[in-house]
């Protein structure tokens, strides 16, 4: 049963950019530099930029980029986060297309390193990865719904001996001839 809810669901896949944050290259002075650089270590200049990437505005900006129709991406999932520790926003995709879930990712990052220069000129977002194109679906999980359905059958099944073992009622002991 599991193997075939598994198999009426539709492949998401999932594409993934990361973008650098750094000093822009018109940044002159080296006090300017030391600025952006101290800037950066507060978190909030690379929060910010990571936040693009989730905005409709964006997702509608990347499909023109493309040369798509925005309906065309409207059921792709699109995230951007701070890689931990680092300057580094990631950017992901999902959806049901590899291909098309990579030329997003790469879209998007398009898109943000525009927006985030509108935002801040001191900064550049300059590519870090560009989106592969997944060779397998991020879900649906075949082995873990395998699993989860293995577990639970066992489960149900333990628990469906108990109850006709309660509803049998005691058993009484044979005595002899």
């Amino acid at each position: 049963m599991a193997a075939w809810l598994t198999a009426r669901q539709t492949p998401v896949y999932a594409a993934e950019a990361l973008l650098a944050v750094t000093p822009s290259s018109e940044v002159e002075s080296a006090e300017e530099v030391l600025d952006s650089i101290e800037a950066l270590e507060r978190r909030t200049v690379v929060a910010t930029l990571a936040r693009i990437p989730r905005a409709p505005e964006t997702k509608e900006r990347a499909a023109e980029r493309m040369g798509v129709d925005p309906r065309e991406v409207r059921y792709y999932w699109i995230g951007g986060s701070v890689v931990p520790s680092t300057n580094v926003v990631r950017i992901e995709v999902q959806g049901p297309d590899p291909e098309l879930a990579a030329e997003l990712a790469d879209a998007v990052a398009a898109t943000t390193r525009r927006e985030g220069r509108r935002l801040y000129r001191v900064y550049s977002l300059r590519d870090l990865a560009r989106a592969e194109v997944p060779r397998r679906p991020v879900r649906p999980d075949a082995r873990r719904n395998a699993a989860v359905a293995a577990v639970l059958g066992l489960f149900a099944g333990l628990l469906g001996a108990a109850a006709i073992e309660l509803l049998r009622g005691p058993r009484r002991a044979r005595r002899g001839p």
